[in-house]
């Protein structure tokens, strides 16, 4: 398995990805959210290859926040194809989402996940996160 960054190239894929998370987008969508993100000096994306294939997706988002001495990296999206969890391709991608934050001097990681995943809830346990909180969303549209 192989870990890159993300490129526009990549956003057929990264919608089927989004998909099986249960975001449904388009190529379209994604490769215009991805050309975004390429602007951004407070993101970053990687993706997993294997077999020839993408088969995950990881970013980050750094951000300054009062909380804390120093800044804060929430992972954004995380997903592994179907076929492919549980080969340790999850663990990989967040070893390097939390390498990138600790180089840009982060002093957390964190991440919010749905109530519904309690498969996903074991995994970041078992790479050390600890639940603290809910999340509540409100959609500005």
């Amino acid at each position: 398995m192989d870990v890159r960054e993300v490129r526009v190239a990549d956003a057929r894929r990264i919608a089927e990805l989004l998909g099986q998370l249960g975001y449904p987008t388009d190529e379209d969508a994604v490769g215009r959210r991805l050309e975004r993100l390429e602007r951004s000096e407070t993101d970053a994306t990687w993706v997993a290859e294997a077999d020839g294939e993408l088969v995950g997706l990881v970013g980050i988002h750094v951000s300054q926040v009062l909380a804390y001495d120093g800044d804060a990296a929430k992972v954004s999206e995380i997903v592994v194809d179907d076929r492919y969890r549980r080969r340790g391709i999850g663990a990989r991608l967040m070893e390097v989402a939390e390498g990138e934050a600790r180089r840009r001097g982060c002093v957390v990681l964190f991440l919010t996940t749905a109530e519904r995943r309690k498969d996903a809830h074991a995994f970041y346990r078992s790479l050390g996160f600890e639940e603290t909180g809910r999340r509540f969303a409100k959609s500005l549209d």
